[in-house]
């Protein structure tokens, strides 16, 4: 499968969803009654915990009720997952989700759960280029540099990920293999964890979404080297594409959704897509996904559902040749 503009391909078909949805629900339904719990799977002050907590803001008001975070980290993402697939089916428990489970599959033996089938696609929320980023230590100052540096001390350097089989795991591998950088692996347990140690020195490389990365670039803890997406970041205009940097058509980002266990009546999961829809169109809620470099992916359920399809077809095969699954 082609990479062509692949963020540009997924907002598109987002878009397009939405002349298909129908966002109708159950007028007699009294859903919600209490407040509803949010998973999101990864550490707090990440890309993932950054979303969720701005989208849930807007969806609360509109549903009438307090829509709870509760950050849980680890094993990819499927920590979190798991405990939502077994939730029981009536709206109460969500999963944040994302193109990591899509592909979950494929990365890891003996699930417990099915990261797919096991639930109820109700909204995409956002997508967000990733950006390549290294200590301000490391003697390079940008990426060709870098690439230089990695076969030139192979064994030398390690790159932190969000967690294993995340978007931005899968990614770099796709960068190393175009470019044959020298790196090993380091998979953390969320964004914020990975650029604290990469702050610290006890990384030389990450890769992240651009918006919880600003803080550290900023205060030159570390420096960006490249982003991911088809264009220059809003916030990084003087850092380059990964295409500029002789990926040709090279494009590529994290989204960010909204799922439920499967079996969650029809008219729950509508109200639920309803929500979402108005948050992401909420001016505040869309001023300021922009401001941190996100694109909020409005849409219908079915185009969420093919997003998901999309990411388990150009990853699965990636994963596979890779051997990555553990």
């Amino acid at each position: 499968m082609t990479i062509y503009s692949y963020a540009q391909r997924l907002i598109l078909a987002i878009s397009a969803g939405l002349l298909l949805s129908t966002a109708s629900y159950a007028d007699n339904t009294q859903f919600p009654e209490r407040p509803v719990q949010m998973v999101v799977p990864f550490s707090a002050g990440g890309q993932f915990d950054l979303v969720a907590r701005l989208v849930a803001s807007s969806m609360s008001k509109s549903l009438g009720t307090e829509i709870i975070i509760e950050n849980l980290g680890g094993a990819g993402g499927n920590i979190g997952g798991a405990k939502v697939a077994k939730a029981k089916p009536d709206g109460y428990t969500l999963l944040e989700y994302g193109g990591n489970f899509a592909v979950a599959k494929y990365l890891t033996k003996g699930l417990r759960y099915d990261p797919i089938g096991d639930f109820e696609p109700i909204a995409a929320l956002s997508l967000a280029s990733h950006v390549v980023l290294v200590n301000k230590d490391l003697p390079v100052s940008n990426f060709k540099e870098l690439v230089a540096y990695s076969k030139a001390n192979p064994g030398k350097l390690n790159y932190a990920t969000p967690g294993v089989g995340t978007s931005m795991h899968l990614t770099f591998e796709e960068i190393k293999s175009h470019f044959g950088i020298r790196a090993t692996h380091i998979p953390y347990r969320g964004g914020s964890n990975a650029l604290n140690d990469l702050a610290g020195g006890q990384v030389q490389i990450t890769i992240v979404a651009v918006a919880p990365a600003m803080p550290f670039i900023e205060s030159g803890q570390i420096r960006a080297l490249a982003v991911t997406g088809s264009e220059r970041a809003r916030s990084l205009p003087d850092v380059p594409t990964i295409a500029e940097m002789g990926y040709k058509d090279f494009s590529s980002g994290s989204w960010a959704g909204l799922v439920a266990p499967k079996g969650t009546p029809e008219a729950v999961i509508n109200r639920l897509h309803q929500a979402a829809q108005e948050a992401l169109k909420d001016p505040r809620v869309k001023d300021r996904l922009e401001s941190l470099s996100f694109t909020a992916l409005a849409g219908s359920r079915e185009s969420f559902t093919n997003l998901i399809k999309t990411e388990e077809e150009r990853y699965g095969p990636l994963i596979e040749r890779l051997k990555l699954q553990q």
